[in-house]
């Protein structure tokens, strides 16, 4: 892995209105995330905030909000204010390895509990349970969720396509001990990746670990390429796929999988999702957008062939 190069940077604000979700605002202390996930969707903020190269740079050029817990301290109590969820670390990772430096999401969640506001936490790093202190104390007080992000329990294909992440039954265990400590904790297996991750043993394999570690729930959506996030994978699967990327580039014409392939998938984890005792998660909801509105969303342009990427 690069040398990490970390940018400290004062910000204006901390809430972020986000639209499009199951919350309405989020919370990163930081820019870029040397987890260095191929898929990364985080890579097209990066590039629209003019941090620098997301093929390049995202990975070794973190931005470093340091004055935001003082920050998001004060917004949460100005008046008019109702307590919204917040989501931490929608944008690169907020647990990711120069938070054991900066301690910013540890103070985020001080300043959370403070107000006895809602939270939610999307992540890959078992450093969540750093602080299970201040997660089971704002579970006692308000509503929390965490989600361990899982897309596969293959090793080889772990180190492949997130290189800079921590072990996945690491993450499982983390799963385990947040909900025994009174933090209902999921798994999402998000995103699927076309060819390399969507056959049925692969998804089950994280079913089966998601339920066998006692998470609440189980989400799973298929990937999507936003300009910026597109140019950076599909330069990843030339190199360690190069037989898919012929699919790829017929299937992806604009950000989404085609629809019946997605289609194809969620049904494919709905089967799953029962099988294993879950219910349906508010954090899928997103992944199912309508056919006008994906159409929409890839700017109008014809889908690729139906199935250009088969299940496997």
């Amino acid at each position: 892995m690069a040398r990490v190069q970390c940018v400290e940077v004062e910000c204006k604000s901390a809430l972020n209105r986000v639209q499009g979700m199951p919350f309405k605002w989020s919370v990163n202390p930081y820019s870029g995330c040397a987890h260095s996930c191929h898929y990364c969707y985080a890579r097209a903020y990066y590039a629209r905030a003019e941090h620098g190269n997301p093929d390049r740079d995202f990975e070794t050029r973190i931005y470093v909000k340091r004055n935001m817990p003082a920050v998001l301290d004060r917004e949460l109590g100005r008046r008019g204010w109702t307590g919204e969820q917040v989501a931490l670390g929608t944008a690169t990772d907020c647990y990711q390895p120069i938070e054991g430096r900066y301690r910013l999401t540890r103070a985020l969640l001080e300043v959370l509990l403070a107000h006895r506001n809602a939270v939610g936490l999307v992540t890959k790093a078992p450093l969540v349970l750093r602080d299970l202190d201040l997660w089971s104390a704002l579970a006692h007080v308000t509503k929390v969720r965490v989600y361990l992000t899982i897309t596969t329990l293959d090793p080889a294909v772990w180190r492949q396509v997130e290189p800079g992440t921590p072990n996945p039954r690491r993450r499982l265990d983390a799963v385990r001990r947040l909900n025994e400590a009174g933090v209902p904790a999921g798994v999402l297996l998000a995103p699927i990746l076309p060819g390399i991750t969507d056959s049925e043993a692969s998804i089950e394999a994280v079913a089966a670990g998601a339920a066998a570690h006692g998470a609440v729930s189980f989400g799973a959506s298929a990937l999507r390429l936003a300009p910026g996030v597109r140019e950076h994978y599909l330069g990843f699967v030339a190199a360690a796929w190069p037989e898919l990327l012929p699919r790829y580039e017929r299937a992806y014409r604009g950000i989404n999988a085609p629809e019946e392939y997605v289609r194809r998938v969620n049904e494919r984890v709905d089967r799953l999702r029962a099988r294993y005792g879950f219910a349906r998660d508010a954090m899928r909801d997103r992944a199912l957008i309508p056919p006008a509105a994906a159409s929409a969303e890839s700017g109008g342009s014809a889908r690729g062939p139906q199935l250009a990427l088969p299940l496997g």
